[in-house]
């Protein structure tokens, strides 16, 4: 006869099996995430809640808390585009006054709408348009930004600038090398404050914004990567300018299995169609650490091969990459990887010279891509905060008195 204890333990032994089971079948499907051992986080939403409208959908948009910017205290809704060509379509059933912002538009981009007889009003600011406009009864407007062609053209790249002053220097250095559009390489997030600062900066860039995450993102005691999310972007995505297909990896923690959750899906989805003359992958760990034994990279040969193998696989000859605070190019099994990760400009410190570099990618009209790296020529003033102390720290002796004095002068100043 079988006690009731031992029926107890039985019945939990067989809830244990069956979690496992579970854990099993998640973890392939989804994705365990090291060494934080969190899951994969859900995909973006791309139906949303606007006050006056019955249904809401969108493409590469997220839906952004309202912000108390006196020029939003009215705003129906906020949104920020993560891909240069975003689109909505609005379903009213009743007549309604509607005001939106969206921010991360090329000052280019032009507006295409439907019904033709629509009366909008669109204002830009920066990278940022509002639009106002009345719904009529049982409508349906469909919204869309479109860029012109382009002909050559240059974007930048660079990573690993935290959320002070060093991040605006980038992206103002960024728009007056001309680029088109900024590849944030991840790691924004340093020191308190940073995550707010950072998300103003990108939202109120001359040029759009689109970030990787980084390790330094998607942790602060605890996961947070709902508030990326929420206000930057996808941890994975894909968008297209004519005939070059740009790719954002997310390589901020381990993942097992490799090719698991989102990231393997749309990897394996876009090795489908390689109709591109060129594919621009870019992420925030790279594949190898140049430096004499230091494993400072993507921290696991399982991973790195199949992120290599993944890459062949889509034409992407190209890994963009920081979380190194270096400047380095190589070939590693075919790929070539930059790593551009001196967006906080210590270098320039420590040897008192243009060491830090900003990647630029000149795109020519077949949609082909070269590289070349800018000076990031970043100012002393930039570097005028508490984190810079234990930089400071190091350059007391001899050899770095004379720029120790200069960068103190500025921060006086």
């Amino acid at each position: 006869m079988i006690t009731r204890r031992q029926m107890l333990r039985y019945l939990g032994s067989a809830a244990l099996s069956l979690s496992g089971i579970g854990l099993c079948v998640y973890t392939y499907q989804r994705g365990i995430r090291l060494p934080t051992l969190h899951w994969d986080p859900l995909a973006l939403n791309t139906q949303f809640n606007i006050q006056g409208l019955e249904q809401a959908i969108g493409a590469d948009l997220i839906q952004t808390p309202l912000s108390e910017a006196s020029d939003e205290k009215n705003v129906t809704a906020r949104f920020r585009a993560f891909a240069p060509e975003p689109s909505l379509i609005l379903r009213s059933e009743k007549p309604s006054k509607i005001r939106i912002s969206v921010s991360n538009i090329a000052s280019e981009a032009v507006l295409n709408y439907s019904p033709s007889d629509l009366k909008i009003s669109e204002t830009s600011s920066n990278t940022k348009r509002t639009l106002r406009f009345e719904t009529a009864s049982s409508s349906e407007i469909s919204l869309q930004w479109r860029l012109p062609e382009y002909g050559d053209y240059t974007f930048a790249s660079i990573g690993d600038t935290g959320g002070d002053k060093e991040l605006n220097w980038c992206i103002e250095r960024a728009h007056a090398l001309g680029a088109k559009f900024f590849l944030h390489l991840g790691d924004f997030n340093y020191q308190e404050g940073d995550y707010q600062r950072s998300i103003d900066a990108f939202n109120n860039a001359p040029m759009p914004v689109y970030v990787s995450i980084g390790n330094h993102d998607h942790h602060n005691n605890g996961a947070i990567y709902q508030r990326f999310m929420d206000e930057i972007g996808p941890l994975n995505n894909v968008f297209t300018i004519g005939k070059t297909r740009f790719v954002n990896i997310d390589t901020a923690a381990n993942i097992l299995p490799y090719g698991a959750g989102q990231r393997g899906e749309l990897l394996d989805l876009l090795s489908a169609d390689n109709n591109y003359t060129d594919t621009v992958a870019f992420t925030h760990r790279p594949l190898h650490d140049p430096s004499e034994g230091s494993h400072h990279d993507i921290g696991s040969t399982g991973e790195r091969d199949w992120l290599v193998a993944s890459l062949k696989k889509i034409n992407a000859k190209t890994l963009l990459s920081g979380h190194i605070h270096i400047y380095h190019r190589s070939k590693f099994d075919g790929i070539d990887n930059i790593i551009a990760g001196q967006g906080l400009g210590h270098q320039d410190l420590l040897i008192n010279g243009d060491a830090s570099k900003i990647v630029l990618g000149h795109v020519d009209k077949s949609g082909a891509v070269r590289y070349t790296a800018e000076p990031l020529a970043m100012p002393m003033e930039a570097h005028c905060h508490p984190r810079i102390d234990p930089v400071k720290d190091s350059l007391r002796d001899g050899e770095h008195q004379a720029i120790l004095k200069v960068l103190e002068k500025a921060c006086k100043d």
